[in-house]
């Protein structure tokens, strides 16, 4: 008697008049049916690319091509939809490895690569913090926090300074995207691009013209120095904190 193989073996048959499980349909009307997860993403879609002002529940149900009252089957409302857009927008990192061996640049480029998700959909974390919902509650963001945790205490951190190293990290990284990088890949209306090429920035020059010899320095930066892009000033910013840590580690 031969076996059957694998691909013979017939699927077993529910009895009769068992009831089959009703599979939820993935596409209605040829569109994908909505999920929390699917909400949420379209919710982070909408914000990389609009004033995170213009996202509410019946601005996304536009986009969607649903009604507002099809999303609160998903979200509770719209502090709900951004917890869940946040969750997604953790999730979708995947940094790269790290290695200790080389850990100057192996942290550089982890650092790098952290800077281009945040670039990705700026304003996500100024927006989670102004409505009171905490950013890293994704098992996979709290995992890439704990492994850069452990990847400082290799480098020769003790737990305290390599905790601190994590998130001073994650700070320097945040913040330059909130406020260097935000302003050159979106400029917000009525920002003239000129703005952005001047040495010392308008919020600094408008104080120090005609100050004469009470600010020294900022008038010599004026006359001196030239606008630097947006990655030479990432990388100067990572010098800084790279030289920090070594000192910390090395002593």
């Amino acid at each position: 008697m031969h076996s059957q193989t694998p691909e013979q073996t017939p699927e077993p048959e529910s009895p009769p008049g068992a009831a089959r499980p009703r599979r939820r349909p993935t596409h209605r009307k040829g569109r994908a049916t909505l999920t929390r997860e699917g909400v949420g993403t379209a919710a982070l879609e909408f914000l990389g690319g609009r004033p995170a002002a213009e996202l509410t529940m019946r601005s996304l149900a536009d986009e969607l091509g649903v009604s507002p009252r099809a999303l609160y089957n998903y979200v509770e409302d719209r502090r709900d939809l951004i917890t869940v857009a946040a969750e997604v927008f953790e999730a979708r990192w995947q940094p790269p490895e790290l290695d200790a061996q080389q850990w100057r640049d192996s942290l550089r480029g982890y650092l790098r690569d952290l800077r281009a998700h945040y670039r990705r959909h700026p304003g996500m974390t100024t927006l989670a913090l102004g409505e009171n919902i905490t950013t890293a509650r994704h098992p996979a963001m709290l995992r890439n926090v704990d492994r850069l945790i452990g990847f400082f205490t290799e480098v020769g951190l003790p737990l305290r300074d390599a905790y601190l190293a994590c998130m001073e990290s994650i700070r320097l990284v945040v913040g330059f995207v909130e406020l260097q990088d935000r302003a050159f890949d979106r400029p917000p209306p009525g920002l003239d691009p000129a703005d952005l090429e001047q040495v010392p920035p308008p919020w600094l020059r408008s104080g120090s013209s005609g100050a004469g010899d009470e600010l020294p320095y900022l008038r010599r930066a004026s006359e001196e120095l030239a606008a630097e892009s947006p990655d030479a000033l990432f990388e100067f910013a990572v010098d800084v904190l790279l030289e920090g840590l070594a000192r910390r580690a090395l002593g």
